[in-house]
């Protein structure tokens, strides 16, 4: 019996490629089915024909089940070649940009600001990343992923921006950075969530309005403030505009939900009033 089932495995198993895991999974096959002619046998069953029939009939569609091993097999493999692909990947970089630092520092005399070829790099690493990932969570629909993604990406954009305008450039007010990305991010989710047609769009939409408008206000009035300028009154305007913006983006979309309602009652009292038994 264990040869009738070693040359249907080994007829079944050239449909597929011939792999070290195609072998394991060969031999592991082999072993259930004669623990399977075992029990057979034990419950009275003494038919070798009948037992094989069997064994052989409790697998179903086996061709089907090895392609389907060699499909996960295969994208085992390419997750795994992907992902030690990216490791390379990455530490080739770090290195890359740590050898650009110290042949920068060591010819120029200089490791300061030049830390920001290193520091700056990694920054634009993890953002290029963060993008890719981005990418990868739209064509999957992980939204939520995509959300999460998208604020790392703007937070780690916006530490380079800081640090180039800090270190490097030395503009004063570059702390502003970390305000203007508060309604940077802000916009970004409510941007993914009219792509996305989330449900909650019409809620976020206001309450970015009203954000970017306050934050516009305090940057400009800091910075302006830097030159002597005051321009705190009358520019608290723009925050009394963005909540009337608001006010009346959320007055729209109420009318609009009404009137969607409306519409749908009017079709039902209208089928209600044609519809009949014959």
């Amino acid at each position: 019996m264990k040869e009738r089932f070693k040359r249907y495995l080994e007829e079944q198993f050239r449909h597929i490629a011939p792999t070290q895991a195609a072998m394991e999974y060969r031999k592991s096959m082999l072993t259930k089915m004669l623990d399977r002619e075992h029990e057979l046998r034990i419950k009275g069953v003494a038919d070798d024909d009948l037992i094989y029939n069997m064994v052989i009939g409790e697998l179903g569609d086996f061709e089907n089940t090895l392609h389907d091993f060699e499909n996960n097999t295969v994208k085992k493999e390419i997750v795994r070649r992907v992902s030690v692909l990216g490791t390379l990947t990455a530490v080739g970089y770090v290195f890359l940009l740590t050898l650009v630092y110290i042949i920068v520092g060591c010819v120029a005399k200089i490791w300061h600001p030049t830390w920001f070829i290193l520091v700056g790099g990694i920054l634009v690493g993890l953002t290029a990343l963060s993008a890719y990932s981005s990418v990868k969570s739209v064509k999957k629909k992980w939204y939520n992923a995509l959300r999460l993604f998208a604020a790392i990406g703007t937070v780690l954009l916006s530490t380079f921006v800081f640090l180039l305008l800090q270190v490097v450039l030395k503009l004063t007010g570059s702390w502003l950075t970390f305000l203007a990305m508060v309604a940077v991010l802000a916009g970004v989710d409510v941007t993914i969530s009219f792509a996305t047609k989330s449900k909650i769009k019409w809620f976020e939409l206001p309450i970015f309005v009203e954000l970017f408008c306050v934050m516009l206000y305090v940057i400009l009035g800091i910075s302006l403030s830097m030159y002597g300028i005051n321009i705190w009154h009358p520019a608290w305007i723009l925050c009394l505009g963005g909540f009337v913006a608001a006010i009346c983006e959320a007055v729209l979309f109420s009318s609009g939900k009404e009137r969607v309602k409306a519409k749908k009652t009017t079709a039902v009292d209208e089928s209600y009033w044609t519809e009949w038994d014959d």
